[in-house]
């Protein structure tokens, strides 16, 4: 919560991909966030990433969103 605002998570997503380009060398990325939080949904979408699908998780009806991206 300390960090939050201050432009770190662009940061963090940028190095995340970079490790999963060189380790992983997949031709999708594909993550899921909690549909509340807006903050990192905005990160990701910042980034690329486009929303695929949406659920809500069984044991509570949580809403969720599912975006991908493909490999640079």
């Amino acid at each position: 919560p300390d960090l939050t605002g201050q432009g770190l998570g662009h940061a963090f997503v940028r190095a995340v991909l970079r490790f999963a380009r060189h380790e992983l060398a997949p031709t999708e990325y594909r993550v899921t966030v909690a549909e509340f939080n807006e903050r990192a949904l905005r990160v990701w979408q910042a980034t690329g990433f486009r929303q695929v699908q949406q659920f809500k998780r069984t044991s509570d009806g949580m809403p969720f969103v599912v975006l991908t991206k493909r490999s640079d």
